[in-house]
């Protein structure tokens, strides 16, 4: 997907997103365009339209072979005869020769060791110290935003009404700002601009937009990481697209409240964060034998550290006091064995799969930690249908990826 001036437009082109003028729908996604189309446009005053961007010819076959054989890879911890699995194969080996075909080199990893942070000290050898050390260590030192203790006020007073949600969540000038970039986004489509908190509560919901609210606050704590450790950039971006496709799909299951899943996935791996600021030795160990072993991080930390970042993010949100939806969900999207969000935990195993998958033609550093059995026949959603959520994901990340972090 990308946006061009209407100088460059050309007949043929499919159109990625429906084209509105003042509310008003001129051409429906999908449409292609055609020379009248063009003179249309420009009688419109119209600049710029979103087209799909397709390859100049499908990859050949010695491509897709070396696409293949880079992608196997990051396939080998799951179960290869599972269907979301082939359909996520499948994506992952044509997005990458897709790359491959416009010149990206495959990517070589430098290894990093421990002695390049020396001025960096875990807080305990393994078996020296649990889950709950590290958060406590965690939460002596830094405050959490008071706005989100305020939102979550808000949030849990069933009878509080738009202009007072708005009121609260406007307080933080940076929240209320990006709240409002996101409902303007591709994300929800509105068909005219949204310039208002209240109207923003109105039409996505108070508990909704609250949840979100909730999310972009817990975001602004990270701000401390160590650029040795981890680009930061990179991780919200795999967060965030978690978060895009949690919501896509959980808007395809009943049930399911999409805002709490977009939530859901834009923090799943924040225990990894924390894990990052209190045990950076350990954290660059269990990292390379996640890529020297070909196993998921989550299995490494586990033998590096005797625990993993969902642990540390469940004890960490219990004791901010999540609201314990999200807690559940996010703290078991690897093992959704939780009773009464199994269903929602299993959409984010999926979602965080399929982010994976996509990834790989980024320069992916994991493979797939693969879903648990049983858990995708929940979804009652076919995986043909994974073609079309990551059509929808890429008509929306970019414009999300500038509205949340640029």
């Amino acid at each position: 997907m990308r946006t061009v001036g209407i100088d460059d437009l050309e007949p043929g082109m499919i159109l990625a997103r429906d084209l509105l003028q003042s509310g008003r729908l001129l051409l429906p996604k999908g449409s292609v365009i055609t020379n009248s189309n063009i003179t249309f446009f420009q009688r419109q005053g119209i600049g710029k339209i979103t087209v799909y961007s397709s390859p100049k010819s499908e990859p050949d076959e010695e491509t897709l072979k070396k696409s293949f054989g880079y992608v196997r890879d990051y396939f080998m911890f799951v179960n290869h005869d599972h269907p979301a699995m082939i359909k996520m194969f499948d994506i992952a080996v044509y997005r990458t020769a897709i790359k491959l075909m416009e010149g990206w080199t495959l990517p070589t990893y430098e290894e990093q060791t421990v002695s390049e942070l020396d001025d960096m000290r875990d807080l305990f050898f393994r078996d020296e110290g649990k889950v709950e050390d590290v958060v406590d260590a965690e939460i002596k030192i830094a405050s959490f935003p008071d706005i989100f203790f305020k939102v979550k006020k808000v949030v849990d007073n069933p009878k509080a009404s738009a202009q007072e949600i708005a009121a609260v969540v406007g307080l933080d000038v940076g929240i209320s700002t990006q709240l409002l970039k996101l409902v303007n986004s591709p994300l929800y489509g509105f068909p005219s601009e949204v310039n208002s908190l209240v109207r923003a509560v109105t039409l996505v919901g108070s508990r909704e937009l609250c949840t979100l609210a909730l999310g972009l606050s817990t975001i602004s704590y990270f701000k401390d990481i160590p650029p040795e450790l981890i680009d930061m950039r990179t991780f919200w971006m795999h967060s965030l697209t978690c978060g895009v496709f949690s919501k896509i799909i959980a808007e395809k299951v009943k049930g399911v409240i999409p805002e709490v899943m977009f939530t859901a996935g834009l923090l799943h791996d924040v225990g990894k964060l924390i894990i990052f600021k209190k045990m950076p030795c350990s954290s660059i160990q269990a990292m390379l034998s996640a890529r020297e072993n070909f196993i998921p991080l989550v299995e490494a930390e586990d033998m590096t550290l005797g625990f993993n970042h969902t642990q540390v993010a469940k004890d960490m949100l219990r004791k901010w006091n999540f609201p314990t939806e999200l807690t559940e969900i996010i703290s078991n999207h690897h093992y959704p064995h939780t009773e009464e969000y199994k269903l929602q935990a299993t959409i984010l195993q999926v979602a965080d799969n399929l982010a994976n998958a996509i990834g790989i033609s980024d320069g992916g550093m994991y493979v797939l930690p693969g879903i648990e059995d049983g858990a995708w026949e929940l979804l009652g959603i076919d995986a043909e249908s994974l073609t079309g959520i990551v059509e929808d994901y890429d008509l929306q990340i970019e414009e999300l990826f500038q509205a949340f972090f640029c």
